[in-house]
């Protein structure tokens, strides 16, 4: 069972390579009025094509606009939301209003590790090739239903995601989209498009895998799971409102949750600390709604989010309480223009977000008791992009996630109980740059720096450098 969906991917993206040159042939009248252009030309051919939002009437298929800087800013392919292109893209089979497409990302390149103050002060530096894979299908039934079905080759730590020819896999976009009179309503396994901070499209370049960029973005509560939203558009503004209930694993929403859980991991982690038939701890419920707003205009962007929350973490048991919680998160975006004898797009952005909630007590003979200090972090991260030839450029990014996590200590003879906080600061810096040779390829280098401070312990400090080629069909 495990390897239906994998083969079910690999049959669409046969499918969406190969009979895709017979969705795109184009008549016999056509071919005899204008002269075939070179091989090496019909991209080129291909992107200068005018094209419409509504499908064209002729012989001729209509083509997919080329994704230009200003639909991209603050963004990423890899965490973007929208729904797929009402024109039948380049690949695809099916007519205009139906048909699948495949999803394939592809990053691969060097990465060069350099650990400058460890916990363990005897870990060493080390280079690593670096490959990643992001495949599926996505496409249109008709003007009002589109769906996504996602799954990805995992990157891993220093290329351990491989053995004998097998790789670590997972599960990633999952959703059925309903659309019509500018309401959407999605279910499975979806992106929460308020959920998802602005960055830098410069430092994408292992597709938001690593900890220097993904790190930052589930701090700040960025919300992939399954679950079902809704959402309402008009003239710029949008409303959503989103909904999970399930296992913490079920969304990367539960990443953001402080305290301890389970003897002091996080609680994320607590599923995977006991396994049962090789499956992850059920005895955790994690359920959270989303409320949302957002306002797009030429010149900026900006949304709001609250994520409301609460965590039971132990079903098996009617006394524990619940734990409560919830993030306020808020985003902005500028979108400038100028001309230094050559045009820029320069797009400034920043983030902030603030997340608390209650913390069970964990030290035996205080069961069922929540702590009265809470858990409190904010993440605030800003950068900006500068895009000299349409998408390629480079960006800068910054990020700083702050957070207090209370422990207890039991009463002992005259001295009262305690709940002391141990503070920890988080700072991530990156910096890249971008040249896309084609449409779909694009080289990629970048600098990115990691700093750990916390209470009681020397700092962690590292460096890394990226060098990647990346594929986004």
């Amino acid at each position: 069972m495990k390897r239906f969906p994998f083969t079910a991917s690999l049959c669409a993206l046969a499918l969406g390579t190969v009979p895709a040159a017979w969705a795109q042939t184009p008549a016999p009248a056509a071919t005899e009025a204008a002269p075939a252009a070179p091989a090496p030309e019909a991209p080129q051919a291909a992107e200068a094509a005018p094209t419409s939002g509504a499908p064209a009437s002729g012989p001729d298929a209509p083509v997919e606009k080329p994704v230009t800087a200003e639909e991209m800013a603050g963004t990423s392919e890899v965490v973007d939301a929208r729904p797929p292109p009402t024109v039948r893209p380049r690949i695809a089979v099916g007519n205009e209003s139906f048909y699948v497409k495949p999803i394939l990302a592809l990053a691969g390149g060097i990465h060069v590790e350099n650990l400058i103050q460890t916990l363990n002060t005897s870990r060493e530096s080390r280079a690593t090739t670096v490959a990643l894979t992001r495949f599926g299908f996505e496409g249109r039934l008709g003007q009002y239903v589109s769906f996504r079905s996602e799954f990805e080759r995992n990157i891993r730590a220093h290329g351990s995601g491989v053995w004998e020819g097998t790789a670590s896999f997972s599960v990633r976009d999952q959703v059925i989209r309903l659309q019509r009179w500018g309401a959407t309503l999605e279910a499975g396994i979806v992106v929460d498009s308020a959920s998802v901070d602005y960055l830098s499209t410069h430092v994408a370049d292992t597709l938001l895998a690593d900890k220097y960029t993904r790190d930052p973005l589930l701090y700040s509560g960025f919300n992939r799971g399954q679950g079902a939203q809704a959402a309402y558009d008009w003239k710029g503004f949008r409303v959503g409102l989103g909904f999970t209930a399930a296992n913490p694993l079920s969304t990367s929403s539960s990443y953001q949750v402080g305290g301890t859980f389970g003897g002091g991991s996080r609680f994320w982690e607590r599923p995977l600390g006991n396994y049962r038939n090789g499956q992850p701890d059920d005895d955790l419920h994690f359920q959270v709604i989303s409320p949302s707003i957002g306002y797009t205009h030429e010149l900026f962007e900006a949304k709001a989010m609250a994520q409301v929350f609460d965590v039971n973490y132990q079903t098996t048991s009617r006394t524990d309480p619940l734990l409560r919680g919830n993030n306020l998160r808020g985003n902005v975006l500028l979108k400038l223009h100028t001309n230094v004898g050559i045009p820029l797009f320069i797009t400034p952005f920043f983030n902030i977000a603030r997340v608390q909630n209650d913390v069970a007590n964990a030290t035996p003979g205080f069961a069922d008791q929540l702590l009265s200090t809470r858990y409190a972090a904010t993440s605030v991260s800003a950068g900006v992009d500068v895009n000299v030839q349409g998408r390629s450029g480079v960006g800068f990014q910054f990020a700083r996630i702050s957070d207090g996590s209370p422990t207890f200590v039991a009463p002992t003879g005259n001295t009262p109980a305690s709940e002391p906080v141990t503070r920890t600061t988080q700072f991530y810096l990156n910096v890249g740059g971008t040249y896309w040779f084609t449409e779909d390829v694009a080289l990629g280098a970048r600098y990115a720096r990691f700093q750990r401070k916390q209470d009681g312990q020397r700092d962690e400090i590292d460096a890394s450098y990226f060098a990647t080629l990346r594929l986004l069909l």
